[in-house]
């Protein structure tokens, strides 16, 4: 974290032909584990960040999560920022109960004013816990179905119990971004996202500067938890393409989110990539609604 709930699956295990009781599949790691493992990624995580230092980074941080805040790393450094340390308060811990890999739970807390929704994955047997999601709510995280011992339902991504399906929002997502079709509902991070961007398109081309942009699913894994009105809760991340043409150098400087990724001014040609994580409400009938994201330019090639 740089300012980045509870699953539940119940596996009914075949019985003896004498008869018995249903096994339940163990808590896939237990509370008072989650909770010394959030410790731990806060101390490792302040370390890393009071020295950029991204080998030690890469001890709690995966996948999307890592490769953003490399990328933050790169921009802090180059803008001279001080960094200060962060404290965790009030964790609410999401565990599901699961039997095979990859293994994974959630906190949402608040660090600060920000708020956090994390999801740690665990890929093989005694492998580390790593933070893989970290996207920042807008508002309080509620509606997340427990059951009597206190564990959430973990929803497949190709669950169908939701449209679209928790492994499919982010294609249906990106297509809203890229060309404004329908299927999410509107708000800042999806009506609202894709009518700026046009808006910027056209002010950017009235000075000499052609961008097209392109959004894409991740290839990373979507996690997703029900609620209790039988919809989802679900984290899943965005990859978006940019590319500039400039009538003349220097229309496009390097500050803001490309600080650190690009030296110069650039002269006729620039291309990014940004990831964007997004923590989405999917209701059992009607639209998805984004209630959290966190963006990152993470790699800029000019020409």
């Amino acid at each position: 974290m740089l300012r980045h709930l509870t699953a539940l699956t119940v596996v009914l295990l075949p019985l003896a032909a004498c008869g018995g009781t249903p096994a339940i599949a163990a808590p896939a790691v237990a509370k008072d584990r989650a909770a010394q493992l959030l410790a731990h990624y806060q101390a490792v995580n302040n370390r890393a960040n009071g020295t950029s230092d991204e080998r030690l980074l890469a001890t709690v941080e995966t996948g999307a999560q890592l490769d953003m805040d490399r990328a933050e790393y790169r921009r802090r450094t180059a803008a001279k920022e001080k960094y200060t340390p962060f404290v965790y308060s009030a964790p609410a811990y999401y565990i599901p109960r699961e039997t095979g890999f990859p293994k994974w739970f959630a906190v949402v807390a608040t660090a600060g004013r920000t708020r956090h929704a994390l999801v740690f994955t665990q890929e093989r047997p005694k492998g580390p816990w790593l933070l893989t999601a970290d996207p920042f709510p807008a508002e309080t995280i509620t509606g997340v179905a427990l059951d009597k011992d206190g564990y959430a339902t973990a929803v497949a991504p190709d669950d169908g119990r939701t449209a679209p399906a928790p492994g499919k929002i982010a294609a249906v997502h990106a297509a809203t971004l890229t060309r404004g079709t329908s299927g999410m509902a509107p708000g800042p991070y999806t009506t609202q996202a894709h009518d700026a961007l046009v808006k910027a398109e056209a002010a950017l081309k009235r000075r000499g500067v052609t961008l097209t942009s392109d959004f894409r699913p991740d290839r990373q894994q979507a996690f997703a938890l029900r609620t209790t009105d039988g919809g989802a809760l679900v984290w899943y991340v965005v990859r978006q393409s940019e590319s500039y043409d400039l009538a003349r150098p220097g229309l496009i400087g390097n500050g803001g989110d490309l600080a650190g990724l690009i030296s110069g001014k650039v002269r006729r040609h620039l291309d990014t990539t940004a990831l964007t994580q997004y923590l989405a409400v999917v209701p059992p009938q009607g639209a998805a609604k984004v209630v959290g994201s966190y963006r990152k330019a993470i790699q800029a090639t000019e020409s």
